[in-house]
């Protein structure tokens, strides 16, 4: 799933953010000349941030050796409601695409895939289209496949919530998922275009079972979870709801100001899957960002070619599974960060990093607010706010 994602590249989801605030935030580091970390600086921005939601938000930022985190807020909007704790599990919605990708790269420098062969050389029947794209252009959202969460959820977007209410507990096979796709004519043709594509993820799940004769979830927990040490982190079973374990609540905006929020933790995971379903914690996901640059999950000629990024005609790029963003640090104002965004159906999740692993930023709020309940601009400006000053430092 998809949602906010910081101003340097929200364009490329369909939201809006301020490019303005680049200068405030990359004036103002959370460093010192040092490079450990400055944690009053860090707080102060968390603080801002969390001020303008009614939820809990989470947050780990390292710089090398240096680990800052925290939480704000509770874990719910009950009234008995537990203090949020940085640890707590998330689902952390398409940063999961990094993982997938991430297995898919795996394959293919094991001879099980070519990322350059149509998917029909491996998944004849799914796609009904003439000209087949490759696997490639799945993982880079040029492939030109329709993503189904609009067509099912038409009103999501704009805050309508009515079938989301209805449907959100429905159990979907990948299969169905790519079945309400296809209704669509595809946008353009394989390597035509960049359109973002949750179906494409769910296509790459089902490839990845072909390959390998294993579920996603086995082959995510092999492949990713146990190498790269995330203790915290699972693919839930298609057959579960909810989270495992201490969690915040997630929770959609409705626009009815006498039932403000709708509790979305009940969604069915199949409606996640390959595209959004991991569960983790903020600090789990920086050890997985951690393991892809160093050498523990990619090679570095696979890591090369997964940030081969491309211009998507938005102001965000894009490569295999991964994103990159610039937010305008002092030192090195042209410097990009590879990560990715996640929507967790409530759980909104920015997950940002260094290409030496040295500085990086994983946080996590609980509130996917569709109606503005506080001002956009000013939300946006203190996370791009936050972001930078987990980013930036005077010293690099």
């Amino acid at each position: 799933m998809r949602k906010r994602m910081i101003p340097a590249a929200v364009a490329a989801l369909g939201l809006v953010g301020a490019l303005a605030v680049t200068q405030i935030a990359a004036a103002d580091p959370a460093r010192h000349d040092t490079g450990r970390l400055d944690t009053e600086a860090l707080q102060a921005r968390l603080d801002d941030f969390a001020g303008l939601t009614a939820g809990s938000v989470l947050v780990e930022v390292r710089d090398g050796d240096d680990t800052w985190s925290e939480a704000a807020g509770n874990r719910s909007l009950d009234e008995d409601a537990r203090r949020a704790r940085p640890g707590d599990r998330v689902r952390i919605g398409s940063v999961t695409k990094s993982m997938v990708a991430a297995v898919v790269l795996q394959l293919d420098g094991e001879g099980v895939l070519d990322l350059d062969a149509p998917l029909s050389d491996y998944l004849p029947d799914l796609l009904p289209y003439e000209r087949q794209p490759t696997i490639r252009q799945l993982l880079a959202h040029t492939a030109g496949v329709p993503d189904w969460v609009p067509i099912a959820y038409p009103g999501l977007e704009n805050g309508d919530l009515t079938e989301v209410r209805e449907d959100y507990r429905s159990h979907y096979e990948p299969e169905e998922l790519i079945a309400i796709a296809i209704q669509e004519e595809p946008p353009f043709g394989p390597g035509e275009g960049w359109s973002y594509s949750n179906t494409g993820y769910v296509v790459l799940g089902l490839l990845i079972e072909e390959r390998t004769g294993h579920s996603l979830r086995h082959e995510l927990q092999e492949r990713v979870f146990e190498p790269a040490g995330l203790d915290h982190t699972y693919f839930p079973r298609d057959d579960t709801a909810g989270i495992r374990g201490p969690h915040s609540v997630p929770y959609i905006t409705t626009g009815d100001p006498a039932d403000p929020y709708f509790d979305a933790t009940a969604v069915s995971n199949t409606q996640l899957g390959a595209s959004g379903g991991a569960v983790s914690t903020v600090g789990d996901v920086n050890d997985f960002y951690d393991a892809l640059t160093d050498g523990t999950l990619l090679t570095a000629e696979q890591l090369a070619e997964a940030t081969e990024f491309t211009d998507t005609g938005t102001g965000f790029q894009y490569g295999l599974g991964l994103g990159g963003v610039q937010v305008g640090c002092p030192d090195d104002p042209e410097e990009v960060f590879l990560g990715h965004v996640g929507d967790g159906m409530g759980h909104q999740t920015q997950s940002f990093h260094s290409f030496d692993g040295e500085r990086q930023i994983t946080l996590s709020w609980s509130i996917d607010d569709k109606h503005a309940y506080n001002d956009p601009a000013a939300f946006d400006e203190a996370l791009f706010a936050l972001l930078t000053a987990g980013l930036c430092g005077t010293d690099s």
